[in-house]
């Protein structure tokens, strides 16, 4: 039997704030001048795993992406219907919990396969103690011509972030990894990223 005063309080709510997230990019592309811009172009979102297509991840994953590319300047298309590109994404991650401390960074190392790299990077607390579940996130797109599959563009964002899986960082992996589309060609970089509480 669990106490009344102990069910009080499991129920009282953990006070969310917000935090400042690294992310390391890595983008390479075709579209710098006299390449035509792509802004104004359709685009599509597909998972890079065909078998995830309809799960309710890529789901949640897809509308992420649609918001930023559509911040980016692209015309969104739903499925089945034809458009002038496809980006094609994956996600991966791995969470644990860490104490938080006053101001701290937390690397969690380990690779994630596909482009030779481990997930670097940190995610800096405002004051206070206890423990957060952060995860060690790595996300890749890559955005192809319908008419020729000819890839245009291709990139990739790791992060340490709070949160307890890879799909609560994808908002921030993908504001990071849009943001100046389609950004410099063949550059490594590091941004920061601060989340909502």
């Amino acid at each position: 039997m669990i106490f009344p005063a102990l069910m009080a309080a499991l129920l009282v709510p953990v006070k969310a704030h917000a935090a400042t997230v690294k992310v390391e990019l890595a983008r390479f592309h075709i579209l710098a001048p006299p390449a035509p811009s792509l802004a104004g172009s359709s685009i599509m979102v597909e998972p890079a795993d065909p078998a995830a297509v309809s799960s309710l991840q890529f789901g949640a994953l897809a509308a992420a992406a649609n918001a930023e590319l559509a911040r980016a300047g692209f015309k969104l298309m739903a499925a089945g219907q034809p458009a002038d590109h496809v980006a094609r994404i994956s996600l991966t991650g791995t969470s644990e919990v860490v104490r938080k401390r006053s101001p701290i960074s937390i690397g969690v190392g380990g690779s994630t396969g596909g482009w030779n790299g481990g997930v670097g990077g940190g995610v800096s607390f405002p004051i206070g103690g206890g423990t957060r579940m952060v995860t060690a996130a790595q996300l890749t797109m890559q955005i192809r011509r319908v008419r020729d599959n000819s890839v245009l563009w291709e990139g990739r964002a790791s992060a340490i972030a709070p949160g307890p899986d890879a799909l609560s960082a994808a908002p921030v992996l993908l504001q990071a990894l849009l943001k100046g589309f389609p950004g410099g060609n063949g550059q490594s970089e590091t941004v920061k990223v601060k989340t909502t509480p």
